[in-house]
């Protein structure tokens, strides 16, 4: 019995992958050659074009804007002469130089030179560099978390509706299939089997980058295992990544269920049927009790970025789970239960739109 409801199991995912091919597969896969191609023609083009190749050192130097400074300061006993370019920082102070200088204002008996480095290769510059470096990755998987977002939202608004558009739902009602089986495989599909899909993709096109990024960094004639292998923090970034989605996961999963309740309850659009009750609800809340609980619950389980570390999805840093709001989460999980039950008895009695 239980090797018979893993191959239903099985079979009701592969039936939605065959459907959805080009949402699940093939558009992250485009997104990885895509990307890979725009990585690859700017690391071959950056010992051509400088603007290129100086904003690659910038980022892997850590370098600033401004250049160095060489500042001298020879003191004789009747005159005083300071030279110097422009207004230097010198390890956090600011010095500025006048072309008059009087003698009581300087009073030493020797030459000074000053060498002051833009760049200090110091703990704090070091640090800094390494997160130029990490946060470019992170902007990789941004994007390929962002195209997910896009596509299950769009999957789960249409999974349910689309079959009994076109009347296939009669020939999956035929199969030996329960409806709680048919609505979990699918929501599986959204909350576990397609992200990784996409987070797997990315994680490659993170580790092409940095391949891209070495070449780029010999072609400069600079030492890539140095500057980008030692600035580059593999374990952490991709635990983060795996760790941010299933915390994503758990918080996300009232939106997915309401889409899919929308989906399984809707006449003509899904979409409009799962945004305009949700958006009258905040509004007769805001206008009548002043209060915003629900736009506030709405906003929490949105995919949306918060430097505190507890945004939903799109994780910057490592997730704080420590300071989650776990109340919100239960009871996001308690809705999610009961939209997954509505959407599981429309799935059984409702057949036609």
């Amino acid at each position: 019995m239980s090797d018979t409801a893993k191959s239903r199991t099985f079979t009701l995912i592969q039936r939605e992958f065959q459907e959805y091919k080009n949402s699940f597969v093939w558009t992250p896969v485009a997104m990885a050659v895509l990307l890979s191609l725009v990585m690859l023609v700017s690391v071959m083009l950056a010992g051509r074009i400088t603007i290129v190749g100086d904003a690659m050192m910038q980022v892997v130097m850590n370098e600033d804007s401004a250049s160095g400074m060489n500042i001298t300061i020879q003191i004789e006993d009747d005159d005083v002469a300071i030279t110097t370019d422009q207004e230097v920082a010198v390890a956090g102070w600011v010095i500025e130089t006048e072309e008059n200088t009087s003698e009581e204002d300087w009073n030493f008996s020797k030459e000074w030179r000053f060498n002051p480095s833009t760049n200090p290769k110091g703990p704090e510059s070091i640090d800094s560099g390494m997160d130029n470096l990490n946060l470019i990755p992170t902007v990789i998987h941004f994007i390929f978390l962002l195209a997910l977002f896009f596509v299950t939202s769009n999957y789960l608004l249409g999974t349910l509706y689309d079959d009994r558009k076109d009347r296939s739902i009669l020939f999956w009602r035929s199969m030996p299939v329960a409806a709680w089986e048919e609505v979990l495989a699918k929501l599986g599909v959204a909350l576990f089997v397609a992200p990784w899909i996409f987070i797997a993709l990315s994680m490659i096109v993170q580790l092409s980058m940095v391949l891209l990024m070495m070449l780029g960094m010999w072609r400069l004639g600079k030492d890539p295992f140095e500057l980008v292998l030692g600035n580059i923090e593999f374990g952490i970034l991709f635990f983060n990544q795996v760790s941010g989605w299933i915390l994503t996961a758990f918080w996300i999963a009232p939106v997915y269920a309401w889409l899919m309740l929308a989906s399984a309850f809707a006449k003509r659009s899904p979409f409009m049927l799962a945004v305009a009750p949700l958006i009258a609800i905040v509004l007769l809340e805001e206008l009548f009790l002043g209060t915003a609980f629900v736009r506030t619950a709405i906003a929490n389980h949105m995919p949306h970025i918060s430097d505190s570390g507890n945004a939903v999805g799109f994780y910057i840093h490592a997730p704080n789970w420590g300071s989650a709001n776990y109340l919100s989460l239960l009871l996001g999980i308690v809705f999610t239960a009961v939209a997954i039950w509505l959407t599981i008895w429309l799935r059984k009695y409702r057949w036609d739109i």
